[in-house]
């Protein structure tokens, strides 16, 4: 229980941040808007292409075209994301944070943020395939194969964004960073996804009232109430995920976010138990590393702590 209240103190924080930055939700609002025209875009080619009849074959220029508008949608995904960390981390150094400053970061890293897109698209599209053609005890060893990955590959966003890396490099920092500091990230963003969830209960519930009465009133409300409200789980989130990278590579709380509660969110790797007094101290947790360790490059790193 003591884990499940911590993620929500720190969904509480994230979500006192964004309360402070509403610019920050408009993020997420564009990211959707412009995942909308992808789909259509390529919806479009599809129907140009022609679609099968039921029980047709699919023709192969429909798979690349679904292949691409995956990769589109990833990266629309992951750009907006990465602009919302950028935002958010600004917002937790103290300075005066605007969207544009996110947009800028995300824009100087386009090249590897597609790059990172392709892979995402990649390796989803063959989870899914594997999944989809697999019995029951297939289907849990990949689910359990994809929230592994997932999980390692976390912090690859903000590594993208703050040091001098590559995609290959970021996923391996990634994992480094998770390896070291085994935390909540998962909490954390189960309770934003909880939090979520339980306000739109109320939220459909009273939409679906209106609409048995009014209908046309009823659908526009749940349709902008719950875009509102994943709009503010996605940008919740992604200050989350800056908070969480900050703390890992630099060892400070900061904005809304409790120290103890951060410090508690990661633990030692069990080989380094029992080394020391725990705690993040200049020494790291319990005697063992400060943190782990950047990759070696010539330029110096664009760390937050920097």
């Amino acid at each position: 229980m003591g884990s499940v209240s911590r993620g929500f103190r720190l969904a509480k924080a994230s979500w006192r941040v964004v309360k402070e930055d509403r610019e920050l939700l408009w993020l997420p609002i564009i990211s959707f808007a412009c995942s909308l025209a992808v789909m259509a875009v390529f919806g479009l080619g599809m129907l140009g292409i022609g679609l099968p009849d039921q029980g047709g074959s699919v023709s192969p220029g429909i798979y690349a075209l679904g292949f691409c508008m995956y990769v589109a949608l990833s990266f629309v995904t992951i750009y907006f994301n990465a602009a919302v960390i950028g935002t958010a981390m600004k917002r937790l150094q103290g300075e005066d944070a605007k969207i544009g400053d996110g947009l800028a970061l995300a824009r100087q890293h386009i090249g590897k943020i597609f790059v990172w897109a392709l892979i995402t698209a990649t390796i989803g599209m063959i989870l899914r395939q594997i999944q989809e053609n697999a019995g029951i005890l297939g289907r849990i060893v990949i689910g359990i194969v994809g929230i592994a990955w997932s999980v390692l590959t976390y912090f690859v966003v903000p590594v993208l964004l703050y040091e001098p890396v590559g995609v290959g490099q970021s996923i391996k920092r990634s994992a480094q960073i998770f390896r070291e500091r085994w935390g909540e990230q998962f909490i954390g963003n189960a309770t934003i996804g909880l939090a979520v969830v339980l306000v739109s209960i109320p939220v459909v519930l009273v939409g679906a009232l209106i609409t048995a009465v009014v209908a046309p009133v009823g659908i526009v409300l749940l349709i902008v109430s719950i875009g509102a409200l994943l709009a503010i789980g996605a940008a919740c989130s992604g200050v989350f995920n800056a908070a969480l990278y900050r703390y890992a590579t630099t060892g400070e709380a900061s904005g809304a976010f409790s120290l103890d509660d951060m410090n508690a969110s990661f633990r030692p790797r069990r080989r380094n138990r029992g080394a020391g007094p725990g705690g993040f101290t200049g020494q790291g947790f319990g005697g063992g590393p400060a943190m782990p360790a950047p990759p070696p490059s010539s330029e110096s790193p664009d760390r937050p702590d920097l």
